[in-house]
């Protein structure tokens, strides 16, 4: 069994590696748009379709790995899934309270929209949050586990 997921392994990076090969001897921006248009809609794109196999492949495989732990361990599963959707729900949070940023105070070189403004600083400080949040576990969990134990 471990043999087929290594030969599975390489054979899939071995197909990737080929395709995007495909992609980079294409046409440049300076070859003019006919022919961007004419290498898109040959079979040239198919390293693009490939990688979005892979990853629909492994969503699945992540959801259908989730449904699995449920049935088998649901609340080690649940307590793991509690961090997604915390991170979710700050982000909508963020969203939602606006951003006070524009086009002209990021200084933008070419046109967003303010939604697209929104949706990225609401991803900015959602990651920034989770830093901070897991650099003050990694510093001060250590202390909170002394005091756990000396209260016993």
């Amino acid at each position: 069994m471990n043999l087929i997921l290594t030969v599975t392994r390489y054979a899939l990076v071995l197909i990737g590696v080929g395709l995007s090969i495909l992609l980079f001897s294409g046409p440049t921006v300076a070859d003019g748009k006919a022919a961007m248009t004419e290498f898109r809609e040959s079979g040239s794109m198919t390293a693009i379709y490939y990688t979005l196999f892979i990853i629909g492949t492994a969503v699945v495989a992540v959801l259908g790995f989730f449904v699995y732990q449920i049935a088998m361990q649901p609340k080690k599963t649940l307590m793991s899934i509690v961090g997604i959707v915390v991170a979710f729900v700050l982000y909508f949070l963020m969203y939602f309270s606006g951003s006070s940023d524009t086009m002209k105070s990021l200084a933008l070189r070419h046109e967003a929209s303010d939604s697209v403004i929104a949706a990225t600083s609401a991803g900015v400080y959602t990651i920034g949050i989770c830093i901070a949040v897991g650099l003050l576990v990694v510093v001060f969990g250590p202390f909170m586990g002394k005091l756990r134990s000396s209260r016993k």
